[in-house]
């Protein structure tokens, strides 16, 4: 969100599909308010494909949010295993893993090529002290990001194989929807390999779930693209339950 923008509506039309929207714009702060905020967010800066925006163990510098492109999270256990953690699209914000103990827990990594708005932590954590309601707002952001990654993880947790892809591409659409996005297409921009550890299934079974739910014409795939054709039918799919392990 440039400094250079002059009004609010202008701040506002530019940042609609943004979790930092909700930074940037609380309720009930002045404009003036407003505008300090806004001189702290480092807009729209480039990330190339493969690039680390964090990584485990990292001191926490400031939090992100994705402007164009994708980016995924992951942890390393006491084992040296890779554990993916979740995938991050325009909209949704990064980096709140180390709000609690100034670390990072997890590392991030660019999907894609894309764009990455930056809001430095020290900077942040002064102002809150002096713009009343703003450290209600980050905290609000705070709980609602972290219970949304809370909530799909148990809920694929009790899903069959075609209940946690079609769960999946659900949650992509409605967070679309909820940054004032299009609910389709969404963009399935991780490697396979990810996807599995992501769902814990094999690659196969992934690729055998995508294909049935193409050739029912519930979705259409082109590359890394899902178009949804049929919203009713996939959240139908979602609700498949009962856990079982993968043929």
């Amino acid at each position: 969100m440039p400094a250079t923008f002059r009004h609010l509506d202008d701040v506002q039309q530019a940042c609609s599909h943004c979790s930092l929207a909700h930074l940037c714009l609380p309720y009930g702060l002045g404009i003036g308010d407003v505008k300090r905020l806004e001189t702290l967010v480092d807009a729209a800066k480039p990330i190339a494909r493969g690039t680390e925006l964090f990584v485990q163990g990292d001191k926490l510098t400031a939090i992100y949010a994705v402007d164009s492109g994708a980016m995924k999270t992951s942890m390393i256990d006491a084992e040296g295993l890779e554990q993916i953690m979740g995938f991050y699209y325009p909209g949704d914000l990064l980096g709140l893993d180390g709000m609690g103990d100034e670390v990072h827990h997890c590392t991030a990594t660019a999907l894609e090529d894309g764009h990455i708005c930056r809001i430095p932590f020290d900077q942040l954590d002064h102002l809150v002290d002096e713009v009343p309601g703003l450290r209600r707002q980050l905290m609000r952001l705070m709980s609602h990001a972290l219970s949304d990654d809370e909530q799909l993880l148990l809920t694929l947790g009790r899903k069959s194989s075609e209940g946690r892809i079609a769960t999946l591409l659900v949650s992509l659409s409605r967070r679309r929807l909820m940054r004032n996005l299009s609910a389709s297409p969404v963009r399935l921009s991780m490697k396979r390999a990810d996807l599995a550890n992501f769902l814990g299934m094999r690659i196969e079974t992934i690729s055998r779930v995508l294909r049935r739910l193409q050739e029912c014409e519930i979705i259409a795939i082109d590359r890394a693209v899902v178009s949804i054709l049929d919203f009713p039918a996939l959240e139908a799919w979602s609700a498949r339950g009962a856990w079982v392990a993968d043929q």
